[in-house]
């Protein structure tokens, strides 16, 4: 069988033990073969899945022990103030990161300032407070893997995430 049609062969033996009626005995034996073939019109291979949009993300990278904003973190943000205009309703996620260097308590600190520092140059560049979610996760989900420690400057970030 495949999505277009099928085949069939299909055999049946009828056939009784020789009754008799009426004086008669009648020989019932019957062997019946029938051959199909079925056509599906108009149907072929389903349509492929839409393509998956990830939502839109931008990253802002941050200096060592640092929550301020660099001319090049302030451009990327301008750039998801307008992504997050063109979209009509949406909603900004932004998670802050830093590296393993220094103590956890105060890198789950400082990744929340850093968050909180996107937070307000997005809303001075338009976009609605209650729109925008701040996470600081701290030393969790390293972008590069290190022992503790260790700045890594690609550790030190916002992720910033629009849906």
């Amino acid at each position: 069988m495949t999505p277009l049609g099928s085949l069939y062969l299909e055999g049946r033996y009828y056939g009784t033990t020789n009754p008799t009626l009426l004086g008669t005995t009648w020989n019932n034996s019957n062997l019946g073969l029938m051959f199909g073939l079925t056509l599906r019109f108009g149907v072929g291979a389903p349509p492929p899945p839409p393509p998956k949009v990830e939502a839109p993300s931008y990253m802002v990278l941050f200096d060592w022990d640092h929550a301020d904003l660099s001319a090049q973190a302030l451009n990327t943000i301008q750039q998801t103030a307008n992504a997050f205009k063109t979209k009509g309703t949406a909603r900004i996620t932004a998670t802050g990161h830093t590296d393993t260097s220094g103590p956890e308590s105060y890198n789950m600190a400082l990744s929340l300032r850093r968050a909180n520092s996107v937070k307000d140059t997005l809303v001075r560049d338009g976009v609605p407070a209650t729109a925008i979610s701040v996470f600081g996760i701290g030393e969790k989900g390293l972008r590069v893997p290190t022992p503790d420690g260790v700045g890594e400057p690609q550790n030190r970030r916002v992720e910033i995430v629009i849906s």
